[in-house]
């Protein structure tokens, strides 16, 4: 049989992948309601479960869960009795229809790390379980947490004495969903100095891979560090700094270093003032050997601050990262986002918040899927002049924009794809997308 390969004539294009934000939904307002640091994650049938914080008193935190068609009314998962406490806070995270919550408690004089677990998508969370260890010499801040491919969390926080000195970011894990953890292992033990007292770690996972990334103190040398696990967070044996420049700063930034996993790496954001200007950096990490492949700014604004970096992952669209941050261009603070592919080229820049509503936008969070297809990402925010918590859901959509044709026959390919996006093998009958190192690309389809 003989097959035929045709070029269409419009075989040369670049293309863009971007956000396109929906309308905006209001899911709490005002001080009685709270509107603090919102964070989402993505439960089964693609039903976000948005968390925030009310600081005012009474303090609790509250949550609303998408129900198909639109979110559920408020609950309080946390309310005053339990004393949450702490600026930085509460996490959530989830696997499926398994959520685990985590936050801080002024409970006690030395304060206390709580869980709580959820194996209904959100519609129901069990009693407080203490995480972290029952002691009268050490104080307990800042937790975070992920969940492994298990099922299983992972969770990280703070210790430090009862003077608020001697830091150390701690890690545990758990084998049975929550119940129990394993002792309590000092990451930040593998690098010189000390934590940042102010900086919350993150957590990142890969299989039996936990890294931990945190920002560091060396004699005011504020660098973002990434230490790993290779066996799902028992034992950390090895640990980088990441930072090509020192920041030194003689204060906390609270700012955080964020990762996401894609194939064989891990790409990490951070920010970084060691130029003068506050900015964010990324850096693909490589998984085996912590080493990374570069340090440039995720996008250069010429602003003087960004900050609050959340970044996700996806396999979709021939693997992307997004990654959303606060920024303060013209007066006001927003939302902005970065679209970047899996080499860290950056394909897109824009606007995440919506720039109708008044005042700054803060502490944006980003998840992978929606409420009305798995093609589209989750985006919330506190818009803090309006005292409000805002969800948005963003599909990535293709732009392309045709470019001078090349008559080279030897440029290197660097993947085919399907007019989705999503990388593939080629098959016969099937149009797909040849893209090259150069950035032009060719509509292809064999016929036989």
């Amino acid at each position: 049989m003989k097959s035929f390969l045709f070029f269409f004539l419009l075989p040369f294009f670049t293309f863009a992948q971007y956000l396109g934000p929906s309308t905006t939904h209001v899911l709490s307002n005002g001080n009685s309601e709270g509107y603090h640091r919102p964070r989402v994650v993505m439960t089964a049938s693609n039903s976000p479960f948005v968390i925030w914080s009310k600081t005012a008193s009474p303090k609790e935190i509250k949550a609303r869960k998408w129900n198909g068609t639109a979110f559920d009314s408020t609950v309080s998962l946390v309310n005053s009795t339990l004393k949450p406490a702490g600026f930085i806070g509460p996490e959530i995270a989830a696997k499926g229809d398994t959520l685990y919550l985590i936050f801080e408690s002024s409970l006690h004089n030395n304060h206390v790390i709580y869980m709580k677990h959820s194996f209904d998508g959100g519609l129901s969370f069990s009693d407080t379980i203490r995480v972290s260890d029952n002691s009268n010499t050490h104080k307990f801040a800042m937790p975070n947490l992920t969940v492994r491919e298990d099922g299983n969390p992972v969770i990280s926080y703070m210790e430090c004495l009862p003077g608020w000195t001697h830091w150390k970011q701690m890690v545990k894990t758990s084998f049975d969903f929550g119940t129990t953890f394993s002792t309590a292992v000092d990451v930040s033990d593998l690098v010189p100095g000390e934590p940042c007292d102010c900086c919350q770690s993150t957590l990142v996972s890969s299989g039996n891979n936990i890294f931990l990334l945190f920002r560091n103190n060396d004699l005011n040398v504020r660098n973002s560090y990434i230490a790993k696990s290779d066996d799902d967070g028992l034992t950390f044996t090895a640990a980088q700094d990441l930072d090509d420049v020192n920041w030194v700063l003689n204060a906390c930034p609270t700012s955080s270093p964020e990762g996401a996993v894609l194939g064989d790496s891990i790409m990490v954001i951070r920010r970084n003032g060691g130029s003068g200007i506050n900015e964010l950096y990324k850096s693909n990490v490589n998984i085996a050997d912590l080493q990374k492949s570069y340090f440039t700014q995720v996008e250069s604004s010429g602003s003087f601050l960004q900050d609050q970096p959340k970044i996700v992952s996806t396999e979709n669209y021939g693997g992307v990262f997004v990654s959303v941050w606060e920024e303060n261009r013209n007066g006001v603070k927003e939302c902005f986002y970065n679209v970047m592919a899996s080499n860290g080229e950056s394909l897109f820049n824009g606007v995440a918040s919506d720039t109708a509503v008044f005042g700054h936008k803060l502490k944006p969070d980003i998840t992978c899927g929606g409420p009305y297809s798995n093609l589209n990402f989750s985006v919330v925010y506190s818009a803090s002049t309006e005292k409000e918590v805002h969800f948005i859901y963003a599909p990535l959509e293709w732009s392309g924009v045709s470019v001078t044709e090349t008559q080279s026959q030897n440029k290197k390919l660097l993947k085919s794809v399907d007019l989705q996006g999503k990388t593939i093998n080629p098959e016969s009958n099937k149009p797909f997308l040849n893209i090259y190192e150069d950035g032009s690309v060719e509509l292809k389809v064999v016929v036989e």
